[in-house]
């Protein structure tokens, strides 16, 4: 089984991450654990209400197998909680996957996790957040993976799944792989 960690914010893009969650939880049996900065619950983009189960504060970054961290409109509420940036630095001491898709590479960068670093997000997000991106370098592609550290578009969901599942080595084989592309690319 695969402990994920997803990190919820207010206004967090619910729609990036639906195709990840399902493979990881086909796949790998995957027990999904939200966090939020305070432990409140949280709205997202699509106005689900998401209950927190953990304070980023309580997390113990041993316990899990993945961070996921979606997009969203509200990634500049807690991108100065020192709690959270902390607990970046900590995770990614780890050296365990992180999966960022859009804005929430924002977060990355302010705790100083892309620093020489390739990594990805929306132009409109990289142009916002330049201050926290200074030491890193921005590709503009749909998906950037280096080592541990995965940041993608927030329309290139697809690439962003297979890349995930890709981290975890969950595939059973090449078929199984290419046949989750074209299902989160609607053409199946």
């Amino acid at each position: 089984m695969i402990n994920v960690l997803f990190l919820a914010y207010p206004m967090y893009a619910d729609f990036e991450i639906g195709h990840t969650l399902y493979f990881l939880r086909k796949l790998g049996k995957a027990k999904v654990t939200t966090a939020t900065v305070d432990g409140e619950p949280v709205e997202s983009l699509g106005g689900i209400v998401t209950q927190a189960q953990l304070a980023i504060s309580k997390v113990d970054s041993q316990d899990y197998d993945l961070l996921l961290i979606s997009g969203g409109d509200g990634v500049a509420q807690v991108l100065d909680n020192v709690q959270l940036q902390e607990f970046l630095k900590e995770y990614n001491n780890l050296k365990k996957p992180i999966a960022a898709i859009c804005a929430s590479s924002t977060l990355l960068g302010k705790a100083g996790l892309l620093v020489s670093s390739k990594f990805t997000c929306a132009p409109n997000t990289f142009e916002m957040f330049s201050n926290v991106f200074s030491d890193a370098e921005y590709t503009g592609n749909r998906l950037e993976v280096v080592d541990n550290i995965i940041t993608a578009k927030g329309t290139a969901f697809p690439e962003f799944t297979i890349a995930v599942i890709d981290q975890l080595r969950l595939w059973k084989n090449n078929e199984q792989r290419e046949g989750a592309l074209n299902f989160c690319k609607g053409e199946v």
